[in-house]
């Protein structure tokens, strides 16, 4: 799902009473290269938001190229044979635009947002950058600095830790628990060809989507995006299939040391992928129990004084899920916080959520899905997420099973995941404090 930034947003709050379709108007073309266009006009706002939607992530790496996708997504910007180093952002600005990219398991995103009469201009820059990148020597040599630091800082971030543990311990094959951002050594020994060739291999027109909310007429988007991608040539991809991962069960665990202040525990289990029919049901099952003040963990571990913080999640990319509990506090508490987890769930379990549960957790999750969608490239971002998983009707059919799920679906979606002998669980401690954990 797409996330909020800073483009001006949409007037008016949608009504829950029904289903709201979040894709009307959208036009798609298929170029003969194979490059997908999404367009969706908007004139609530005088404003254009591109977004290029690569299907090339972490997931799409080989071991000896764990983060690549990030250390190219750096190099995108970086110029092209007309476009010198920092032109691209310079050319964007001026314009009275701004851009940005992120890359994530399944692919990597770039956009940018202009005045919506600046539109054929932004589509002309980032069209160059996604087709002629140089990928300089010199300017990787430089970059790869940058994200090594950047590696460094997420190794700091005691809550990052702890989850990408968590994904090590969950899966025992699949890419997913791997460093997502690279390691260290490996990201320095990075080279002008390996990154030439993951560019060649895995940027093609056919595993491009090109997405435009603008308040232009649908047909000038579209001519303008023939006109800027029409000419980049077809060619086959190159992207080797990662392992797959067999089914297992047994609890692990592990306990990380380092100087940290307090303790940060994550417990987890094997979720579903994206479009999963209890997808929906895991996502009301863990704002149930920790979104909100109103939420089983909030009432049981905060405002009891044994956890500092509170949160749950159901994350599903490419072909897993991982549904999982983080919560952080004084290191002499964790056996109080894992014990408040486990009653919780085992609740939930049995029980299920009530009513009230579920009306709350609805609640959140729909002001939050509008939200996704108040900006102009929140929504090109989830036009362009949707299409890569099979079309934007996704988007309304996704929504419509969130209102649909029952308390019994949550019910029997955590009985059937939230197993306690397929549970996982990290505690990030410091040096001289807390018990490690066992199973």
């Amino acid at each position: 799902m797409p996330r909020s930034d800073h483009s001006p947003a949409r007037p008016s709050t949608p009504s829950f009473a029904a289903p709201p379709s979040w894709t009307t108007g959208v036009r798609r073309e298929v170029l003969p290269n194979g490059l997908t266009v999404l367009v969706q006009r908007d004139d609530s706002a005088p404003v254009a938001a591109v977004v290029t939607h690569v299907r090339a992530g972490f997931f799409d790496e080989p071991d000896e190229w764990a983060g690549l996708s990030h250390v190219l997504e750096h190099m995108f910007f970086k110029g092209t044979p007309t476009r010198g180093v920092g032109a691209v952002a310079r050319e964007t600005k001026a314009l009275g635009g701004y851009l940005n990219a992120g890359t994530g398991y399944d692919h990597t995103s770039y956009y940018v947002v202009v005045p919506a009469r600046n539109l054929p201009d932004a589509i002309d820059i980032q069209a160059d950058a996604l087709q002629r990148a140089t990928l300089d020597p010199a300017e990787l040599a430089r970059e790869l600095q940058v994200i090594i630091e950047e590696a460094k800082r997420k190794r700091d971030t005691p809550s990052a830790v702890a989850a990408e543990t968590l994904h090590e311990l969950l899966f025992d094959r699949h890419r997913i628990r791997r460093w997502r951002i690279g390691q260290e050594d490996a990201l320095a020994r990075f080279t002008g060809t390996e990154l030439a060739a993951y560019y060649a291999g895995r940027y093609v027109p056919a595993r491009t989507i090109v997405s435009i909310v603008a308040a232009v007429p649908e047909a000038e988007m579209l001519a303008v995006a023939r006109s800027a991608y029409g000419g980049w040539p077809a060619r086959a991809a190159e992207v080797p299939e990662g392992p797959t991962e067999p089914r297992r069960t047994g609890v692990r665990v592990r306990t990380l040391r380092g100087d940290v202040a307090q303790a940060d525990v994550v417990l987890g289990w094997r979720g579903v992928p994206p479009l999963d029919p209890d997808e929906a049901a895991l996502d009301l099952a863990s704002a149930v129990l920790a979104t909100g003040r109103g939420s089983r963990l909030h009432a049981r571990l905060r405002e009891t004084g044994i956890a500092t913080s509170v949160g749950a999640w159901h994350y599903a990319q490419g072909d897993v899920g991982i549904f999982a509990v983080h919560v952080d506090g004084d290191a002499t508490r964790v056996p109080e916080m894992v014990d408040g987890i486990a009653n919780e769930i085992v609740r939930l379990r049995q029980d299920g959520p009530s009513a009230a549960d579920i009306d709350r957790a609805r609640t959140l999750l729909t002001v939050r899905w509008a939200r996704q969608f108040e900006s102009y490239e929140g929504r090109a971002s989830a036009l362009a997420g949707a299409e890569a998983q099979g079309g934007v009707h996704l988007i309304d059919e996704e929504y419509a099973r969130m209102l649909g799920v029952s308390a019994e679906d949550v019910r029997r979606a955590a009985a059937r995941y939230l197993v306690p002998d397929a549970a996982s669980a990290v505690a990030y401690l410091p040096r001289n404090a807390g018990e490690d954990l066992d199973a």
